[in-house]
């Protein structure tokens, strides 16, 4: 807000006085935010790109089942729980976008797992504005995140920049980005008139400021390659943990840069990953951190309620290699295009430790 300088009202020099000290108050606030304590385990996908059934490869991976039966698995009920994804989760869209049955699919399962947080990215971006926009609609218990989407006609962010999760004693920011290199004025990925992918700098200098010092730990989730988060860690050392479904080096191992752990959620959801965060008001701001990795094989392929809604989808769109050879039939085999995801809403029951 911006005040005339000359001729001011009694009134509004008053109404300005009063919002500076509330605005001081605020930030005063913000940046008291107490030591967090405790731990926080984080599972996180990334570049599933709609492969919900495993592979055909020699040893087959992947596929929602044998996800779920990792999360079952492995989630440890003494902590508190964060369920992100870094972007790339849907198969690429047709040339008139939409959202494909994978699509749908992927989106049910994540929304019945309680995700809690997902990064839009390349592939989530081809699908259009129109699905994009239903996505974001008719999801009520996910939060999508994008700090640098925008509606191209209200010049207003279609996603929000990120979203704080509270869980008592720590408090977490969570942030998507895109890489605005990958969409340029003339990219036939992104439709112009209706989409809009700013600075990817400019966002990250936005937001971070905002989370920073207001939360205990700021996670990001993009699809960046090593050379662009080296440059944008270099500068943003508040960032604990970076999620990439970018080229890293590294591969699906965890490395520092700049004081940032930054982690690869590897490819085709052929892997299951976690990372556990533990913190400590004594280590002032060092955090704990370790992960763990494993191949979803078929010994994650237990009988139940996941592995008979895959075989279900598979068999009705004739996909996954329990239908090799059949052709789709009917109408769940039809791609839906530009319309709303298919959504089972759910009560989220989940309890945070």
């Amino acid at each position: 807000m911006h005040w005339k300088t000359d001729r001011f009202s009694l009134f509004k020099k008053l109404l300005w006085s009063a919002l500076s000290i509330v605005a001081m108050l605020t930030i005063g606030a913000g940046c008291s935010v107490e030591p967090a304590h405790g731990k926080l385990q984080v599972l996180y996908t990334g570049n599933i790109r709609g492969n919900v059934s495993p592979c055909g490869c020699k040893i087959s991976k992947g596929g929602v089942a044998r996800l779920a039966t990792f999360v079952e698995r492995n989630r440890d009920p003494n902590v508190n729980w964060l369920m992100v994804d870094a972007g790339n989760f849907v198969d690429r869209a047709g040339a008139t976008g939409g959202c494909s049955n994978k699509c749908q699919f992927i989106v049910t399962s994540y929304e019945d797992l309680k995700y809690d947080v997902l990064n839009i990215a390349r592939q989530e971006v081809t699908m259009g504005y129109d699905a994009l926009v239903a996505l974001r609609d008719t999801s009520k218990e996910v939060d999508f995140v994008s700090a640098n989407l925008f509606d191209a006609n209200t010049d207003r962010l279609l996603f929000k920049p990120y979203v704080v999760k509270e869980y008592g004693n720590m408090t977490i920011g969570i942030m998507g980005l895109l890489r605005d290199a990958d969409f340029p004025a003339t990219s036939a990925a992104i439709d112009t008139a209706k989409l809009r992918v700013s600075s990817t700098r400019e966002a990250a200098d936005r937001y971070l400021a905002e989370l920073k010092g207001n939360v205990n730990s700021i996670i990001l989730l993009c699809e960046l390659p090593s050379d662009d988060l080296d440059s944008l860690l270099a500068n943003h050392p508040e960032v604990d943990l970076v999620i990439s479904t970018g080229a890293m080096r590294s591969g699906e191992t965890a490395t520092m840069v700049h004081g940032s752990r930054v982690v690869s959620p590897g490819s085709s959801g052929y892997n299951g990953h976690y990372a556990m965060l533990e913190y400590n008001p004594a280590w002032g701001d060092s955090i704990g951190y370790s992960d763990y990795k494993d191949a979803l094989i078929d010994t994650y392929e237990q009988p139940g309620p996941w592995l008979d809604k895959l075989t279900a989808f598979e068999e009705a769109t004739g996909t996954g290699k329990k239908a090799h050879g059949s052709a789709p039939t009917g109408a769940a085999a039809t791609e839906v295009q530009g319309g709303a995801p298919s959504l089972s809403p759910y009560v989220n029951s989940r309890t945070q430790g």
